[in-house]
């Protein structure tokens, strides 16, 4: 699709520039036959002002036709034939006398000759100059001018190649996202909604038997209904962003949002027998969404709950810092892990991205955590990071401070 689009877009921009090109080279022509007519009735005429044309040389008159007829006599008193005139005498012949029966003083003879006449008493001076004289000029001027069409366009057609490959780039990039977006989702729900059918079967298949017997395949099914419910839910939020569905900012107190979802994970943290610690600044202020930054710090917590290992070794900071952004609120979430290389660690933000090696069968994301992590920063026009060493995964997440003072309790 993104190829055939490509080339429309080459195909119509490089005829529409052809056809500009024809139309000027068009102009340019008509200018430049006009300019050499002018030139031709210039030197035409300039004969005329020599009194004596006996006095003159055919090498002098390259190209032109002089002759001197009496009016009475009707005979042709001089004729002087040029250097260069490629007509023949007796062609030459027959447009003097087509001249002398001319009602007009200036013309053409066909495609081949120009002329002009003066008359003085009863005499009349002609003068004719032949065209093909400088018909290699006017070739060269031809073959120039179509030299400078085709190259011209063929400069055209490689500028607008690259420059549609560039413009089209993105809505390539975003075609491919949407596309494998599409695949990923189809194959994340796949397998619940195949859980959920083979328990119903089950449960359908014991028609007789009570609901206490098919519990397990009962919670089965409401667990699979759960994790499809989540996996919606977060397909919604990325669809909406994509869409550019922002939800209006405000200032809020990041530190208090923080806060307020460590108290909540913190026990789970110890059920699962992690190591956790954190420390916030208070009274951080960003312009965001509350809802969002709370969302963020839960993803952040409970990815390190779920792919930290043993103890884990988890910790939380936020506090402020000097960055490239300017003064920024900088939450950093990091946690004991199993050991990662540099293109993993470069694709965890990347939609339905899953490192196998650093999950267990008790894990039950779906790849899309850390996306929506990523979007949340954006949405409040920050940036977030990983970083892996010695071990240790860290997530860095940096959001502008809000310019007002900060929100107080």
């Amino acid at each position: 699709m993104i190829k055939k689009l490509r080339a429309k877009i080459i195909i119509l921009s490089f005829v529409s520039v052809c056809i500009v090109f024809v139309i000027g080279l068009a102009v340019l022509l008509f200018i430049g036959y006009a300019r050499l007519n002018d030139e031709r009735i210039a030197h035409l005429t300039g004969e005329f002002s020599i009194e004596d044309w006996s006095t003159v040389q055919p090498s002098s008159i390259g190209g032109i036709v002089l002759a001197e007829y009496d009016l009475q006599t009707k005979q042709f008193l001089l004729r002087c034939r040029g250097a260069g005139v490629s007509q023949s005498d007796e062609y030459v012949e027959q447009a003097l006398e087509r001249v002398i029966n001319r009602h007009s003083d200036d013309g053409t003879l066909g495609f081949g000759m120009v002329y002009s006449r003066r008359i003085n008493g009863n005499v009349m001076r002609i003068a004719i100059y032949d065209r093909g004289y400088n018909s290699s000029r006017e070739t060269k001027y031809l073959i120039y001018s179509l030299i400078a069409l085709l190259v011209g366009a063929a400069c055209y057609l490689l500028i607008s190649y690259f420059l549609a490959k560039m413009a089209l780039r993105p809505v390539e990039i975003t075609w491919k996202r949407q596309k494998q977006f599409v695949a990923d989702a189809s194959h994340e729900l796949k397998t619940p909604l195949a859980v959920i059918r083979a328990n119903t079967d089950l449960v359908a298949s014991h028609k007789n038997a009570t609901v206490a017997s098919q519990m397990q395949w009962i919670e089965n099914t409401r667990f699979e209904t759960n994790r499809m419910t989540e996996l919606v839910n977060d397909l919604l939020f990325l669809a909406k962003n994509d869409e550019g569905l922002k939800e209006e900012l405000a200032a809020v107190d990041f530190s208090d949002c923080a806060e307020s979802v460590v108290l909540s994970q913190e026990v789970l943290l110890y059920e699962h027998g992690k190591t956790f610690i954190y420390e916030i600044t208070p009274h951080l202020s960003v312009l965001g969404s509350d809802g969002q930054l709370k969302q963020l710090v839960t993803i952040l917590l409970d990815n390190a709950n779920k792919y930290s290992v043993d103890e884990g070794n988890i910790r939380l900071t936020l506090h402020p810092a000097q960055t490239i952004l300017g003064r920024t609120a900088e939450l950093k979430v990091s946690n004991d892990c199993k050991e990662l290389s540099e293109e993993q660690t470069s694709h965890l933000f990347d939609r339905f991205y899953t490192v196998d090696q650093a999950r267990d069968k008790s894990c039950t994301g779906n790849g899309l955590g850390l996306a929506i992590a990523q979007t949340i920063c954006e949405n409040h026009e920050g940036v977030i990071s990983a970083e892996y060493s010695d071990g240790r995964i860290t997530f860095t997440a940096q959001l502008p401070l809000n310019k007002s003072t900060a929100t107080k309790k």
